[in-house]
């Protein structure tokens, strides 16, 4: 496969731009356009996302305890042996669970987004404990006396819960300046703790609250973070998620790292031998290997596995020879369960009854077979949703950012790793394919076709400055060309293209971990022919008062003008000219607005533009850039019937589009119906009173009052008997009459 990975020019050229219009003023004004009230159209999209796993026993039967994504989370108690879920809580508050712990009295505990939660198998009850004001509880452990530990995230604190005192202690940021604290472990008096995005460990004096810094051996190529951390025997056993994968052994005797280690390690937590044992165990290349506490060397247990260790246990398998004595056991992300003999080799999985949730929409874009495409979060599932018929149907799909279509295919560029999808839609076969993975990038939001081709706009990785550019050729996905860091040290948030030239937009904004190095977010022209950079400058833009950090959206209007947001602000510049021509701060208090997600402009039939612009759904005029504000989202899109698509959390909500009718053109119908006979004259004169009268009422500024006189039309036609009126000269006028606003 090849692979053009080109570096772009870096230096800002700066326009000093001109403004031809400029309207500044916030106040909405109609579109002409009638727009209904939103009409829920369901939740595409269950899934069971599970990320961890815990396990103990009640009343003498094998327990696992796990938390389903959603929106609440939902904390489930499983009996292993029956497969049956036999209690279930909502975690109010909290939309996953990346950690779960039992403690030696059988208590568990639950990290939720901020909150700590505790469930006792006793009075089997759920308490939330609250936190220590982070916005997520990561790796979960605890000590001799009890006391419970965690890691957090944004700003990499740790925090300890004493169920004996009810105290919940934070011990503030053991890392300042990075976000995660992602993995804990507890050994002699300290709390060691994994540190991201700058891969390390920080060692913790449980009591004193002082803490030091272990730096990792030279050799390591460093990940997203540190996402596994555990104490076995002397050692603290150290995972680092991404780069090589690496498993390492910190001796905390000697206080210095093994020069033992291993790569391709696929867990969140290391597997502890079976009691008595000074063994433990960790997935290697798909394969399940044996380490000897004593040497650190590893044996081949012959057990495979395909996915990640989330946390496991020792258990018996009744009535299976397959499985004698104890067999490790283990939740899939999807809620599945497998077991694992290590005598007998045997691998089995079993689809357990685990609760799922609707899960709140990541991505919405129209198909080119008039379909709603749809990604949720957490990854995992997608779906596909018929305007027409209102009906679903989900899909394996991890998390979409970005998706766009070229002839029948559908795109879809995923994250983590900036992963791109084909779908075809002419199959009835709802089976993506991977067709490319862009190096050293992890979400790709902006997919914008052009012919055959497809450009790709992306954030990098983890704790990295600097998205790339891709040129995807469908045709031939070996042939994809990559440009990196095409505007130093920022994100790409807006391509468009017109006569053989991309408009780009960005973002300041890198990867989670890192915080940006520029301070103002710029557009940039891109020759595609010539596959260069030509022109890059920071917009001045009329009635933005703070400079943004990230412009998108960009989009070519039927003006022929590049379309583009910036915080509350939408607005046009010439292509030829890159002057900004046209402006309007339609919400001026908005400031800061986006970080990665793009906001959304598409293009109607009727020329409107239709935008999410600050989270809001603005129908705009481009000539006079009236507009209306008609909800709040940050995911819309356009149906083949003129109709808004867009997210209400889980949600898909449909606003129906329809020319703006008035009083006059329910007038002129009842004139036309009358004259052809379908209406009697008393109902006639009945109903033109009534609506003149709301007319008058409309003109004088009284539209209650115009209003209440349109009801009444309405109650008379109500009231009318199929002698006086046709079916169907009611219905039209009916419904002329509810269309009317005020």
């Amino acid at each position: 496969m090849k692979i053009i990975v080109k570096t772009a020019l870096s230096a800002a050229f700066l326009l000093m731009i001109g403004l031809f219009l400029h309207q500044g003023e916030s106040i909405s004004a109609e579109v002409n356009k009638h727009f209904s009230e939103p009409v829920d159209q369901g939740s595409p999209i269950r899934s069971v996302a599970v990320y961890d796993s815990a396990y103990g026993t009640e009343n003498g039967k094998d327990i696992m305890y796990t938390t389903a994504s959603g929106n609440p989370a939902i904390f489930q108690v499983v009996d292993l042996e029956n497969q049956e879920v036999l209690r279930t809580y909502t975690l109010e508050g909290s939309s996953s669970s990346w950690t779960h712990i039992t403690v030696p009295n059988g208590n568990v505990y639950i990290g939720g987004n901020g909150s700590l939660y505790e469930y006792s198998p006793e009075t089997q009850e759920v308490k939330n404990l609250d936190g220590i004001g982070e916005s997520v509880v990561y790796g979960l452990s605890y000590d001799e006396e009890g006391r419970v530990y965690f890691g957090s995230y944004p700003n990499a604190k740790a925090g300890m819960y004493d169920p004996n005192t009810g105290e919940m202690r934070d011990y503030g940021s053991v890392a300042p300046g990075q976000s995660y604290t992602r993995s804990t472990a507890y050994h002699d008096g300290y709390l060691y703790l994994g540190v991201g995005t700058d891969n390390r460990l920080a060692k913790l004096d449980v009591e004193t609250g002082e803490y030091e810094t272990i730096e990792f051996p030279d050799h390591v190529v460093h990940g997203s973070s540190v996402w596994q951390l555990d104490a076995a025997g002397k050692y603290i056993v150290a995972g680092v998620g991404g780069g090589e994968n690496a498993l390492l052994f910190y001796d905390t005797e000697a206080e210095e790292w093994s020069d033992t280690y291993y790569l391709n390690n696929k867990g969140l937590r290391l597997v502890d031998g079976q009691p008595g044992s000074n063994k433990a165990y960790f997935l290697q290349n798909n394969r399940l290997q044996e380490i000897d506490l004593e040497t650190l060397e590893k044996t081949d247990t012959g057990v495979v596995f395909g996915t990640f260790l989330r946390n496991t246990s020792w258990v018996e398998v009744p009535n299976d020879p397959d499985f004698p004595g104890l067999s490790l056991v283990t939740v899939h992300f999807g809620g599945e369960v497998t077991y694992m003999n290590l005598e007998t080799k045997k691998v089995k999985t079993i689809a357990y009854p685990i609760v799922g949730n609707p899960i709140p929409l990541q991505t919405m874009e129209k198909g080119p077979d008039g379909k709603l495409y749809l990604s949720g979060y957490p990854g995992g599932k997608a779906a596909v949703f018929n305007p027409e018929t209102g009906e679903s149907e989900d899909f394996s799909l991890g998390q979409a950012e970005g998706m766009a279509s070229i002839g029948d295919k559908m795109y879809f560029g995923v994250y983590p790793g900036a992963t791109i999808f084909e779908l075809d839609t002419a199959n009835s076969e709802l089976d993506p394919k991977q067709i490319y993975d862009i190096p050293n990038q992890d979400r790709p939001f902006v997919m914008t076709p052009v012919g055959k081709k497809l450009f790709i706009g992306t954030i990098p990785d983890y704790g990295k400055l600097g998205g790339s550019l891709t040129v995807l050729d469908s045709d031939s996905p070996e042939d994809t060309a990559v440009y990196e860091n095409v505007v130093h040290n920022q994100s790409i948030a807006g391509l468009a293209e017109k006569d053989g030239k991309l408009y780009g937009s960005t973002t300041v904004a890198g990867g989670l971990g890192i915080n940006p190095t520029e301070s103002e977010a710029k557009l940039f022209v891109w020759d595609i022919n010539a596959g260069e950079k030509i022109e890059e400058f920071v917009p001045e833009i009329p009635g933005v008062t703070v400079q943004p950090d990230m412009i998108s959206g960009t989009s070519v209007g039927p003006d022929g003008l590049i379309w583009a947001a910036a915080d509350g602000t939408i607005f046009a510049m010439n292509p030829d000219t890159l002057e900004i021509v046209k402006s309007k701060n339609i919400y001026p208090e908005v400031t800061g607005y986006g970080n990665w997600r793009p906001v959304h402009i598409r293009w109607g039939e009727d020329g409107l533009m239709y935008t999410t612009l600050a989270g809001n759904i603005t129908v705009i005029d481009p000539e006079t850039l009236e507009y209306e504000t008609l909800a709040e989202t940050e995911l819309m899109t356009l149906g083949d019937d003129g109709n808004i698509y867009y997210a209400d959390g889980p949600k898909v909500m449909k606003i129906e589009v329809t020319e703006k009718v008035t009083h006059e053109d329910a007038l002129d119908v009842i004139h036309e119906q009358t004259d052809d006979g379908n209406i009697v004259h008393s109902l006639s004169k009945k109903l033109i009173n009534k609506i003149n009268q709301a007319i008058h009422h409309r003109d004088d500024g009284r539209l209650e009052q115009s209003e209440k006189f349109t009801e009444d039309a309405l109650k008379h036609l109500n009231k009318a008997k199929p002698s006086d009126i046709t079916a169907d000269a009611k219905a039209e006028i009916e419904r002329l009459l509810n269309l009317i606003d005020f």
